[in-house]
């Protein structure tokens, strides 16, 4: 990541520079701002205002912050939290937005045989029939109407998507998303 900064109404010294882009510097592990980033620092002091401003660009991200302190060091540390802050929030949105989007998945299977000789290489639909919000009791009720061994509905004792099933021994077994 390309680092530039600017004084305003200030000549800056190797240390402030050096801290500067030291603490910056950590930016980079973020997206693509190490191959692509550019950050320019534009540090001013108007008296006892210390301020330094920042602008983070890469090809897909622009993040910008501005901090006002009576010290320049720490107009730098509050710059650099502001700014990984931001770029927190956007990775957590862009994250959202790949957890919520709908994927499609086309299944090429090959012949597969299990060790009886059995050939498994048909994947079959099957339609799923969505019922309306219920508790467990409910649920239950409805698994002994159907004529499938199995229900998937969602819980409104859990506010989650649940899934019942028929067992072998004749008791139920309730398995609950985890989202």
């Amino acid at each position: 990541m390309e680092i530039l900064l600017t004084g305003r109404h200030i000549d800056i010294t190797d240390a402030i520079k050096n801290y500067a882009k030291k603490k910056l510097s950590k930016l980079d592990n973020y997206f693509d701002f190490k191959e692509n980033g550019k950050l320019h620092v534009v540090i001013t002091v108007e008296k006892f205002r210390h301020m330094a401003e920042a602008n983070l660009r890469s090809k897909r991200h622009y993040i910008s912050a501005k901090v006002e302190t009576t010290d320049m060091y720490s107009s730098i540390d509050k710059l650099e939290d502001k700014l990984l802050v931001q770029i927190k929030k956007l990775k957590d949105k862009q994250q959202k937005v790949v957890k919520n989007k709908k994927i499609n998945i086309l299944a090429n299977i090959s012949n597969i045989t299990s060790s009886t000789g059995e050939k498994y290489n048909e994947i079959v639909e099957e339609k799923l029939q969505v019922s309306k919000p219920m508790n467990t009791e409910e649920a239950i009720e409805e698994l002994e109407l159907s004529k499938e061994g199995m229900i998937l509905f969602f819980n409104i004792d859990f506010n989650k998507v649940c899934f019942i099933r028929k067992r072998k021994d004749g008791k139920y077994g309730l398995t609950i998303s985890k989202y």
